[in-house]
C-alpha cells in the first residue's frame, strides 16, 4: 500500500511532537524507531537510539523493575503499569506505559511501547486521598464532639434539677412562713423573710442564666417555637418575680395582635432578665412598664421594658449586650443577663437594642419578628 508523502510527513511530525514517549523495540529488545518525547524523559537523541538495547537506554536498575512486563510483551501480552521515571534534569515523573506486541502470523517481531506523563493525576489522586482522609478525622472529631455536648448536656440537665429543686423547696418553705407570719410576726421578721426571697430568686435567676448560656455555646439547636398568646406570656413572665417586685409591674399593650410566634422557654428566660435586671436597678416602689407594639417595618413585636433606674455607664453601651457586660456598676454578676437576651432574640430572627436611657431611666426593646413561613 502506497502512503501519500504528505501523509508521512503529517505522521512524523505528530509522532515527534506528542508529549507522550513512542518507542517500537524488537525481539532483541533493540530499538527500531522512538520518537522526540525520549530527548525530554531520557535525554537521548531519538536517532541515536536506533540499534540500542533498552537496557542501555533504563538502566540496570529500572530495566530489572520493567523486566517481567518485558517478558510479558514477548510473550504476547499487552502490560500496562505505571512506574516513576527518573529524567536527566533530576526530575521524576509518574507514568502510565503500555507495552503492546506485534504479533506477525502467530510471531511477536517486537513491542510497542508508550509511555504518558501522569505526574498531575497522581498529585491530584494524593491531594483527594489526604482530603478525604482529612475529612474523616473531622468527622470523627466532630463526631465525638457532638457525643461531648450531649453528655455535657445531660450533666447540666442533672445539675440544673438537684440545684433548682431545693431553692424552690426553699422558696415554696420561706412563701408558707411569711404567709403564716404576716399578721403575727413583727415587721422586722417579715422584712428579712422578703429579703430571703429576693436572694433566692437572684441566685436561681443566675442559675437559670448559667445553665441557658452554656446551652447556647455549646449549641443552639432548634427553637420550639408556638404560637403564644401574649397576654398570657406576659403573665407568665410577671409571675417569674417576687410578689412584691409583681406590684410593680404596669402593661401598656399598644397593639391588637393576639398571638406571636416564639419559643416560649427561651422568650420567657429573655424578658424575665429584663424585668429583674429593672427591678435590681431602680428605685423601691417605681414602676416597671411592659410596654407592647407593633412594627411594620420591620415586621415585629416590639416588647419594651420601661424603668426608672439611673441609665448604664456610658463607656459599657458599645457591649451592653456582649457576655461578661455590666452596664450598671453591679459586682458578683456574670454579666450574662442582657447577652441571653440578645442571642435569644437573635436566634428567634430579631434583636435586642437599648431604646433610650439617661439618668431617669432606661427603655430595651426586643423585636421579635413572626416566623419565616408565616
Amino acid at each position: 500500500m502506497n502512503v501519500p508523502a504528505e501523509a508521512l510527513r503529517v505522521i512524523e511530525f505528530l509522532m515527534q511532537k506528542t508529549p507522550t514517549m513512542i518507542a517500537y523495540w524488537g525481539q532483541d529488545l533493540r530499538c527500531h524507531y522512538a520518537n522526540g518525547a525520549y530527548r525530554t524523559w531520557f535525554g537521548a537523541d531519538p536517532e541515536k537510539m536506533i540499534g540500542t538495547t533498552l537496557m542501555d537506554l533504563l538502566g540496570p536498575e529500572l530495566f530489572a523493575l520493567n523486566e517481567p512486563y518485558v517478558r510479558g510483551a514477548l510473550a504476547g501480552q499487552e502490560q500496562t503499569f505505571e512506574r516513576v521515571v527518573p529524567g536527566p534534569d533530576g526530575v521524576r515523573r509518574n507514568s502510565l506505559a503500555k507495552y503492546m506486541p506485534d504479533i506477525q502470523d502467530g510471531v511477536v517481531q517486537g513491542f510497542v511501547v508508550t509511555v504518558t506523563e501522569i505526574t498531575q493525576l497522581k498529585q491530584l489522586e494524593e491531594a483527594l486521598a489526604r482530603e478525604t482522609a482529612m475529612r474523616k478525622d473531622i468527622e470523627q472529631r466532630a463526631q465525638e464532639l457532638s457525643d461531648l455536648l450531649v453528655e455535657r448536656s445531660e450533666m447540666l440537665d442533672v445539675l440544673a434539677h438537684e440545684v433548682r429543686q431545693p431553692l424552690n423547696n426553699a422558696s415554696a418553705a420561706l412563701q408558707s412562713a411569711q404567709a403564716a407570719l404576716v399578721t403575727v410576726a413583727p415587721s422586722g421578721l417579715t422584712q428579712r423573710l422578703e429579703r430571703a426571697q429576693a436572694v433566692l430568686q437572684q441566685v436561681r435567676s443566675s442559675i437559670d442564666n448559667t445553665l441557658a448560656t452554656a446551652s447556647l455555646l455549646a449549641g443552639p439547636g432548634q427553637l420550639n417555637r408556638i404560637d403564644m398568646d401574649i397576654d398570657t406570656f406576659v403573665q407568665v413572665c410577671i409571675q417569674d418575680l417576687g410578689e412584691t417586685d409583681q406590684a410593680r409591674i404596669e402593661v401598656d399593650r399598644q397593639t391588637a395582635t393576639r398571638t406571636a410566634s416564639m419559643d416560649l422557654g427561651l422568650m420567657r428566660l429573655a424578658l424575665r432578665n429584663l424585668l429583674l435586671n429593672a427591678v435590681r436597678h431602680s428605685p423601691p416602689g417605681t414602676p416597671i412598664v411592659i410596654r407592647l407594639a407593633d412594627s411594620d417595618e420591620p415586621l415585629a413585636l416590639l416588647i419594651d421594658v420601661i424603668d426608672h433606674g439611673s441609665g448604664f455607664d456610658p463607656q459599657v453601651l458599645p457591649h451592653l449586650f456582649e457576655r461578661g457586660a455590666q452596664g450598671r456598676h453591679t459586682h458578683g454578676g456574670r454579666g450574662l443577663g442582657l447577652y441571653l437576651v440578645h442571642r435569644i432574640l437573635e436566634m428567634h430572627g430579631g434583636q435586642a437594642c437599648l431604646l433610650q436611657h439617661s439618668a431617669a431611666g432606661s427603655t430595651i426593646r426586643m423585636i421579635l419578628p413572626p416566623q419565616e413561613d408565616e
